[in-house]
């Protein structure tokens, strides 16, 4: 018999609930928000997500796997803000324990990452320092 597919929205949140909690230990602490950040946020480290992808799961449940890319975008009011914001999130990310009830979630792995750039589109401008992730889980 075959599963109906893990949905992602829950992994996405756990990355949120780890992030949120690390960076709350900052010398100033920042938050984690999904899909965007508030207008007026300067600081702040915004988590991506995706549906994911299927990955192969048994012959009996070919939809048992998941495989998720993650993007965190840490915002900062200059490029040395940004770097520290993005070293603080990979730091929680690649050694939490994740959380989705159901699933085991394996350690999350980074996939790739951008140089900081400049986001001269908001005023005053911001500095952003991008990292992919992928987060694959299966049953529990």
């Amino acid at each position: 018999m075959t599963s109906t597919p893990a949905s992602a929205q829950p992994h996405v949140s756990a990355v949120q609930v780890v992030l949120e909690a690390a960076l709350q230990l900052l010398p100033t602490p920042i938050h984690a928000k999904i899909g965007s950040r508030d207008d007026g946020e300067k600081n702040v480290v915004v988590i991506h997500g995706s549906v994911g992808d299927i990955a192969a799961g048994s012959l009996g449940d070919i939809y048992s796997d998941l495989t998720i890319p993650i993007q965190l975008t840490a915002v900062g009011e200059g490029e040395e803000q940004a770097l520290a914001y993005a070293d603080a999130a990979r730091a929680a990310l690649l050694t939490a324990s994740l959380t989705v009830t159901g699933r085991e979630i394996w350690r999350p792995q980074q996939t790739g990452s951008q140089p900081a750039q400049r986001d001269d589109t908001v005023q005053p401008p911001l500095w952003m320092a991008t990292a992919q992730y992928e987060i694959k889980s299966t049953p529990a």
